[in-house]
């Protein structure tokens, strides 16, 4: 395909690829207000987008570029799952577009709104957890550590910024199974299969492209999040996809990849709990899994995402220890 990068709508809050004519993944800019990736798709006669991003700060230049791209307001809207990275900006397309989830994300958002409610009505928590970070960064002399509260002191301002607008729009159309788009341009299908990330994760694909748009089933050269996860379940939805005829895949965190991504995620996740249950074995404690150093290439993904390492890691040795 023909590199059209140079030719694309810009922000500072992602990177836009065209995968195909009318196809666009939107990746995430580190310390951008996106945090997570998005799609763009034109089916030919309506707009549908994958996922809204952290903020309604980084969903307005998506809207923007969708606009311009396809010449026409969003149709549809989609969040793959509740983690609030992937829907916080459903505001900015909600007064012209469903937005469409499974049963049960429509079910968790609520929950996870929960926090975002009481920062709006309160910013002081996120107000000294930045004053904190802050303070942490100046003594901190472990660069993978300064550069992941880097990180999360850029994305707690964005955060902050979009407080006194964040307005909280639900999924207002749900589906199980799958939910298929037609239009004279292209055929997308909207799939669940369950558990993984979490509860409920939904994933998009463009069969006769072969592109997949994965939301958080997909972590590339970057830790995966296995804090609210069903490893199981998870590596079998995985594998299904190495199994398949997609060719490239848009992760919710991280580059385009290939297969081999995938195989690279598989092999991070039973890393990390083969580790854990060797401490465990070992009569170890959870300080002590959270010692133990990952093989190489992953002990290479920790830049960045400290935070995300010691959540999987606790969460890895509550469930397999039973404690």
């Amino acid at each position: 395909m023909q590199d059209t990068t140079s030719m694309l709508p810009t922000s500072e809050h992602f990177e836009l690829k065209q995968l195909a004519d009318g196809v666009y993944a939107a990746i995430a800019v580190a310390g951008g207000a996106a945090r997570s990736n998005a799609g763009i798709i034109d089916l030919g006669d309506h707009t549908l987008i994958f996922d809204t991003f952290l903020t309604p700060i980084a969903a307005e230049d998506l809207r923007t570029a969708a606009e311009h791209l396809t010449g026409r307001p969003a149709s549809y809207v989609i969040n793959s799952h509740a983690h609030s990275d992937h829907w916080c900006g459903n505001q900015v397309f909600a007064s012209h577009a469903p937005i469409i989830a499974t049963h049960q994300t429509r079910e968790m958002i609520p929950m996870m709104m929960e926090y975002m409610k009481q920062l709006k009505e309160d910013p002081s928590e996120l107000e000294k957890e930045l004053q904190e970070d802050q303070a942490r960064l100046r003594i901190e002399t472990d660069a993978r550590r300064r550069k992941a509260l880097e990180l999360s002191i850029a994305r707690g301002r964005h955060v902050l910024a979009s407080l006194p607008t964040l307005q909280f729009r639900f999924p207002n159309q749900t589906f199980e199974g799958q939910l298929v788009f037609y239009g004279p341009q292209r055929r997308a299908e909207l799939l669940t299969e369950g558990k993984g990330h979490t509860d409920s994760d939904a994933y998009l694909v463009l069969p006769e492209e072969r592109i997949m748009f994965m939301g958080d089933l997909g972590f590339f050269q970057t830790q995966p999040f296995m804090g609210s996860c069903d490893p199981g379940a998870w590596m079998a939805q995985l594998e299904s996809m190495q199994q398949s005829s997609i060719e490239t895949f848009v992760p919710g965190h991280g580059p385009l990849g290939t297969k081999a991504n995938i195989a690279l995620q598989m092999e991070y996740i039973t890393a990390l709990e083969e580790s854990v249950a060797q401490v465990i074995k070992e009569g170890g404690s959870v300080e002590d899994a959270l010692q133990r150093p990952l093989p190489a290439p992953f002990d290479g993904w920790l830049a960045g995402e400290m935070a995300r390492f010691e959540r999987n890691v606790r969460s890895s040795y509550e469930r397999l220890s039973g404690k």
